[in-house]
């Protein structure tokens, strides 16, 4: 609603004016392309894109006005999943003005999305080149480069982010992501305590260390750190739902249910909760059927994941069925499915009290190496907490 009424002051704007300077057309083409994605409508960004042509057929734009122009441009060609062009009219407006700030730090994004991911690199460092003294420029190859796989080299671009302004919470809080990420939870946890004492009042930064310190066993401090984050942002389903997962792994069902329960009644569609609020119910002896009959009345054929691993904790699906019904053909779908499945499976062998059944499917849980997957940390802190290893 905010967007929609800053583009109805913009084209207010426009028609006050009524010479038809360049510069007030760029937040409506903004706007018209940043409401695409908003409500996910091609239209807008069409919108915008041909308001962007006609101004650009105009022969009195100065330098500065058609590079500006072109990256609203570009903005909305990549709404459009035009790349190619959006390419080309980053380095037109480049031609015309070297160092566009905008348009550089553009140009690798897109350039990620159609070339090499060297050719990606190479584009991030010449906007480094061009403005060695700006810590975002340094944040952003180095979130390109974590995503490519290489964290070390993304650590040494948060770092220099950091050394050149030491107040820039970015490139801390993506610094103890990098190593969050790469296992190294011990110095995510520093570097994400580093961040919040720049700014203590950052839920992405609470969130992450909490995590970091749930991978080190330190349970009371990693639930500490998930309370405030929900403090923080009360109306964030998935403040709760951290919670409840770090809740339900230190064995507190009751504290781990009325989490799931909040998170799925700020967003009633957080449907792959349900099987850890039904574990938690069945702990807690708090289980009325009535509260999945859904489920339980869908024919086989009907039953998606979430139902089958629910069915499961029923007794009304056994285990060598639970894991035949993962995905058939998406390989990362089925993976995680079966990272669920095997820890689901140790959870319900603990319950029955066959602790060292319930361990070889935590290990197959825990091969999974799947970091941001609730049932994948969950294995891993079950292991660390019996003492049997991770294989």
């Amino acid at each position: 609603e905010m967007m929609r009424l800053g583009i109805a002051d913009a084209r207010e704007a426009i028609r006050h004016e009524g010479k038809g300077k360049a510069e007030y057309y760029l937040p409506y083409i903004y706007g018209m392309s940043h409401l695409s994605t908003l409500e996910g409508k091609d239209t807008h960004a069409k919108t915008a894109k041909t308001v962007a042509d006609s101004v650009l057929e105009r022969e009195d734009l100065n330098t500065e006005q058609r590079a500006n122009i072109l990256y609203q441009r570009a903005q909305a060609e990549i709404r459009l999943k035009e790349h190619d062009n959006a390419e080309t009219d980053l380095r037109e407006a480049l031609a015309l003005d070297p160092k566009h700030l905008a348009c550089l730090m553009m140009l690798p994004e897109v350039i990620g999305v159609t070339k090499t991911p060297a050719d990606a690199i190479a584009a991030y460092t010449q906007v480094v080149q061009a403005y060695p003294q700006n810590p975002l420029v340094y944040n952003n190859r180095g979130m390109y480069l974590q995503k490519v796989g290489r964290p070390g080299d993304a650590v040494n671009d948060f770092n220099t982010a950091i050394k050149i302004d030491s107040k820039f919470i970015p490139g801390y809080i993506n610094r103890g992501f990098a190593y969050l990420e790469a296992g190294d939870s011990e110095s995510a946890e520093k570097a994400l305590s580093m961040a919040l004492t720049v700014d203590p009042v950052q839920p992405g930064a609470l969130s992450m260390r909490a995590t970091a310190r749930m991978n080190q066993n330190k349970t009371a401090e990693a639930i500490t750190d998930y309370r405030k984050v929900c403090e923080m942002a009360p109306h964030n389903p998935m403040g709760y739902a951290d919670l409840g997962f770090a809740q339900f792994f230190a064995n507190d069902f009751d504290g781990a249910g009325n989490s799931f329960k909040t998170a799925l009644q700020i967003d009633k569609t957080a449907r792959f909760l349900k099987p850890w609020l039904l574990a938690c119910e069945i702990r807690t002896k708090q289980y009325q059927q009535e509260s999945y009959q859904d489920t339980i009345a869908k024919k086989e054929g009907e039953r998606d994941w979430v139902d089958s691993l629910i069915l499961f904790q029923l007794g009304q699906v056994d285990a060598t069925a639970l894991l035949k019904s993962t995905h058939p053909t998406n390989a990362d779908a089925k993976q995680a499915q079966l990272c669920e499945g095997y820890y689901f499976i140790g959870m319900e062998l603990l319950r029955r009290d066959r602790k060292s059944e319930a361990i070889g499917y935590w290990q197959q849980a825990a091969q999974r190496k799947l970091p941001n997957l609730s049932a994948y940390r969950g294995a891993v802190f079950a292991l660390k907490s019996s003492g049997a290893v991770t294989q």
